[in-house]
């Protein structure tokens, strides 16, 4: 008998295990308004669980061109770094029960692979402030694909590194766009409703979602 439904679990960060999105939502909108846009919260809102890149060509528009929007990708994480070194519990904190949960997978030899669209520069930050390093055995990040979420690719990568077929590994995410990469990866997925209500990642055909991961469905519980 298997030790548990999965043979690996890949993890998003942002959200997922670490709850920074409002910080990153907070920087995104300091950042735009440095450049002279003043977007609403829905409008920043597009920027929840995709790469940087993108999002920044989707605010200032893609007729800047590859490098300028490389530029100004940069700037926006080194700002992002900058916040994140200061940053209290009010907007940055792990999520309720994540390092139970990933002792318990790490115990029972499931291979645990962090598969995120952020930079390893910023993965590093938050692993320095918070010591997730002992738990993944593996880290996709931007820095290792070519196209983000809800694109399969980072997620069929992550999948590779655990030596696992896709339809065997669990995902956990925290956005539609994460929750639609796993599921078109053909991953199972674990939707924890952090930053997206309950409503809006079940529109993307999660199989369990929860608030935290105390609260994890009998099936995926440990």
């Amino acid at each position: 008998m298997k030790p548990y439904p999965f043979d690996a679990v890949l993890f998003d960060m942002d959200g997922t295990i670490i709850n920074n999105v409002p910080l990153h939502q907070q920087v995104w909108k300091e950042f735009t308004r440095l450049h002279g846009l003043n977007l609403s919260d829905e409008e920043l809102s597009y920027a929840k669980g995709r790469k940087a890149i993108e999002v920044v060509a989707h605010f200032f528009g893609e007729d800047l061109g590859h490098d300028e929007i490389a530029r100004l990708t940069e700037e926006r994480q080194i700002l992002y770094r900058e916040r994140l070194a200061t940053a209290d519990t009010e907007v940055l904190s792990p999520i309720a029960g994540v390092e139970t949960y990933l002792i318990s997978l790490k115990n029972l030899g499931i291979p645990c692979i962090l598969a995120t669209d952020a930079p390893l520069a910023n993965v590093e930050a938050v692993f320095q402030k918070f010591n997730f390093t002992p738990y993944f055995e593996e880290l996709v990040t931007s820095d290792h694909i070519k196209h983000g979420k809800p694109h399969p690719e980072i997620f069929l990568t992550a999948a590779q590194r655990a030596s696992a077929a896709p339809q065997d590994c669990l995902v956990a995410e925290d956005s539609e766009a994460g929750v639609a990469a796993a599921k078109a990866a053909g991953c199972s997925c674990l939707a924890l409703a952090t930053t997206q209500s309950e409503a809006d990642l079940k529109r993307q055909g999660v199989d369990f979602i929860a608030v935290d991961y105390y609260s994890l469905p009998a099936a995926i519980a440990l």
